[in-house]
């Protein structure tokens, strides 16, 4: 009879072992990598970034894609910090690209590492600095009663790039697309110009309708970052209900990915929503709007700062959430599986 013991002394004749802690962040996974993956070149994360996908990218086909993942997995690899005073880094990638910054990984990452002992922390608020491809940015781990209640994130400055563009989205019409960045650049649909309601029950509508969004916008409209040349594209949809709005509390389905329904309220979409609201003047600095998922789980945010990025007008918020815990995982790659790098259908 198979024992814990025997799990624990468990050894594959392979080459590699990917080690892994894997949590949710409100419903959404997150994979940290915190084993099996040596140093990765680079003197910034981006660079790091770079390197990861030149010369490791099938671990990330390993451990997102099929058998061993799937289209909801997002994956983190902890790196050592870059910048002066920062606590590590982080590389994101899920079964279809390297996200430049993740809010809900981040904040995964942040309970993972304080709750297994790598981050010490006291009671109170416990600042830790990570290092992303879009930039460095601050959590604040909170502690009371020793324990971890929640990790406010501050996310890295966002502002809308433009609004109204008229997209032909095949398969449906027309749609009115507003561009925003957030550590991606986010098309952002109005459910009333779906008139699609934002429920589970549409969920693979939307995600259909959102991933056509994202290859319409990328071939018909043209985005830019007066600070980072290499983000050119857009990689995510956002589905947003105006009309929660009037009471400080927002509802979006997010899609990503290989046509993935984001399961969180979406840091990043949050942060992208705040400042589309704010360019229209419909929420005020240090405001608090709470942000539902399609599983009624919520994000806190607020906009902290206001920052100019090149000449666009940009917002600094605040994301409030927590993570927990839900395995440790020993990953084998072994020579004879016929699915080296995974497959995704």
């Amino acid at each position: 009879m198979m024992t814990a013991q025997n799990i624990a002394d468990f050894k594959m004749d392979t080459s590699r072992e990917i080690i892994t802690i894997d949590s949710h962040t409100a419903g959404e996974s997150t994979r940290l990598i915190v084993g099996g993956v040596g140093p990765v070149a680079g003197n910034t994360l981006f660079e790091k970034l770079v390197t990861f996908k030149r010369e490791l990218d099938p671990v990330r086909c390993l451990l997102t894609q099929e058998p061993r993942g799937g289209s909801g997995v997002l994956a983190a690899l902890v790196t050592e910090g870059v910048t002066p005073g920062a606590d590590f880094g982080l590389i994101y990638m899920d079964a279809k690209r390297y996200p430049y910054l993740c809010g809900h990984g981040t904040i995964g990452a942040v309970v993972t590492l304080v709750k297994t002992g790598a981050i010490k922390v006291a009671e109170g608020e416990n600042p830790i600095i990570i290092d992303t491809p879009a930039g460095p940015m601050t959590a604040t781990a909170i502690v009371n009663g020793q324990r971890l209640v929640s990790v406010a994130i501050s996310m890295v400055p966002a502002f809308v790039h433009s609004t109204g563009n008229i997209v032909d989205v095949p398969g449906f019409g027309s749609l009115s697309v507003d561009l925003v960045y957030a550590g991606g650049f986010f098309a952002m649909v109005s459910s009333r110009d779906t008139g699609i309601s934002l429920g589970v029950e549409n969920g693979k509508r939307l995600v259909d309708l959102g991933m056509k969004i994202i290859d319409a916008a990328n071939d018909q409209l043209r985005v830019f970052h007066p600070e980072r040349p290499d983000v050119t594209t857009v990689d995510v949809a956002e589905f947003y209900d105006p009309d929660m709005h009037e009471t400080m509390e927002g509802r979006n389905i997010v899609v990503y990915g290989e046509s993935h329904m984001d399961r969180s309220p979406c840091g990043t979409g949050t942060t992208a929503k705040l400042a589309l609201l704010h360019h229209h003047g419909r929420i005020k600095p240090h405001q608090t709007l709470t942000n539902y998922s399609p599983l009624n789980t919520s994000f806190e945010a607020e906009i902290i700062d206001l920052k100019k990025v090149g000449s666009f007008d940009a917002v600094g918020v605040q994301i409030r959430g927590n993570a927990h815990i839900t395995g440790v995982h020993r990953f084998f790659l072994d020579p004879d599986d016929p699915f080296q790098q995974g497959f995704m259908l």
